[in-house]
């Protein structure tokens, strides 16, 4: 049975109508329950009133007695004349008042109207009637039920009349119809229900059919139709998750693109130093080079190409490591120009063998911030790698750094080569992504180097722009804080030097 009811409820369509159900049946409850108090306090209200009104009514009818029987004394045979005309009397008003009617002595047996009606009591109970001053109770009178009992007492003398009394059915005193109020009130909650459950149809098929079609397309997307979208209709919520969706779908789209892209750059760029190596270390191996320039030129060949994978493998390294949030920066006081020095020290070789002039440009004034040693040397690594790499030779490739006036400082790295495309600028810092694929193949390089650098400019708290212009060259700039921001100890590991 509880098999049963989890898989009712499994699906959503049955899940909104229930929860429809039961808000409706809550409203309903609460709306009948306000409704019934409100009639109740109504038919208070009205029974007050017609309760003092029953009064009113009841004195002026005892004062109209007072005059009938006060005149009729004076007529001969009086007696009656004064039984006949009360009793007229109060048949004429009791129908106007609605109420029945009757005239008591003291001991409560009833004088007027005679005969007495068949559903009044002959004798009322002395505990009704009144002495000086109107008296109103409720109470039961037999045939009549529960009743309103009004007595008044009549001021005539000589004279058997001692109360009128004037009595009215308790449900009779509220002219409103709560019971047929009550009936009402039920068929049109039932057909209130009736009317949401239709309603709850329909909304249901109308919010689930969009949900159903992002169902169908994620199922899609996930067996690997990677050009799997849902259409938009409107601007609602749906709408808005349908618009996430598809752009969702089109990152991953881009994502295994540039991730098939990049297993192939590896690929490559793995495959051919490693094709270079073993070939040339197999020819040195078996002898077959002689003259002692080829074998150094042959191993020289091996150096660049181990120099090759390891830079490739540092970059792949890095952004692992970064991924995983386990490089843990170690700031400290850092000399900018001593730190240039260095790295011109460590790049001028490589330029000289391309035939590409470095120059290194100190800042004018003594500029010292506390940053990260490593990750800014990572950072040029790859900026000079690259100047270096798409330079032609007889230029120049210049690395220069200036103090900001707000503090911390500006390098940038300027080259002669060819230019990067406006159209590609704003993609050179993702991952994977090669400037020009017949450059790419020529140049080589994993679409690494870049965006290794915008996540370790990211920890180190700078930021880095790119001004390029096809022909002319490019200059990357990298602005510096004084201070990387405060990072919790040993939330990033160390990475390679």
């Amino acid at each position: 049975m509880a098999e049963n009811g989890k898989l009712v409820f499994r699906s959503l369509r049955s899940r909104f109508l229930f929860y429809f159900l039961i808000l409706s049946l809550l409203s309903l409850l609460l709306f009948g329950t306000l409704f019934t108090y409100f009639v109740w306090r109504l038919r208070s209200q009205e029974q007050n009133k017609a309760r003092s009104e029953l009064v009113d009514q009841a004195q002026d009818m005892a004062n109209d007695l007072e005059l009938v029987i006060i005149l009729s004394q004076q007529i001969e045979g009086f007696t009656f004349a004064t039984t006949e005309r009360v009793a007229q009397l109060l048949r004429l008003e009791g129908k106007l008042i609605n109420a029945t009617s009757a005239v008591v002595d003291s001991k409560g047996q009833i004088v007027a109207p005679q005969p007495v009606l068949l559903r009044f009591p002959r004798q009322l109970d002395t505990k009704l009637l009144a002495e000086t001053e109107t008296v109103e109770q409720e109470a039961d009178l037999g045939r009549l039920g529960e009743v309103y009992v009004v007595a008044v007492p009549l001021n005539v003398q000589d004279s058997n009349f001692y109360n009128l009394v004037v009595a009215k059915r308790i449900e009779e005193l509220s002219v409103t119809p709560s019971g047929e109020l009550m009936r009402y009130l039920v068929i049109a909650g039932a057909a209130a229900l009736i009317l949401s459950i239709i309603l709850a149809l329909y909304l249901s098929s109308y919010v689930l059919k969009p949900l159903r079609r992002l169902s169908h397309a994620a199922w899609d997307l996930a067996r690997g139709n990677l050009d799997s979208r849902v259409e938009v209709r409107g601007k609602d919520e749906i709408s808005e998750l349908s618009e996430y969706f598809n752009y969702m779908a089109g990152r991953i789209q881009q994502s295994t693109e540039l991730q098939k892209n990049f297993v192939a750059n590896v690929s490559h760029e793995i495959r051919t130093p490693l094709t270079s190596i073993e070939g040339f270390s197999q020819a040195l191996l078996e002898g077959m080079v002689e003259k002692e320039e080829s074998r150094r030129r042959y191993l020289s060949i091996i150096n660049e190409e181990s120099r090759r994978l390891k830079r490739v493998l540092v970059q792949l390294l890095a952004l692992s490591r970064l991924d995983a949030g386990s490089w843990v920066l170690h700031p400290s006081s850092l000399d900018l120009s001593e730190f240039l020095e260095d790295m011109e020290q460590k790049f001028l070789p490589h330029a000289m063998d391309k035939g590409i002039e470095l120059r290194v440009r100190p800042p004018a004034e003594e500029t010292a911030i506390t940053t990260d040693r490593d990750a800014l040397e990572q950072i040029l690594t790859n900026l000079l790698d690259n100047a270096l790499k798409f330079s032609p030779e007889g230029e120049a490739v210049v690395l220069e750094c200036d103090h900001l006036p707000g503090g911390g400082a500006r390098i940038q790295v300027r080259d002669s080569g060819q230019g990067i495309p406006a159209e590609e600028l704003d993609q050179i810092f993702d991952r994977f992504v090669r400037v020009e694929r017949s450059r790419s193949k020529q140049y080589g390089g994993s679409g690494l180097g870049l965006a290794v650098c915008r996540e370790l400019l990211n920890l180190l708290g700078g930021r880095m722009a790119v001004w390029s212009k096809p022909g002319k060259g490019s200059v990357f700039t990298v602005e510096l804080p004084p201070q990387p921001p405060d990072i919790p100890p040993g939330s990033i590991d160390r990475g390679p030097s």
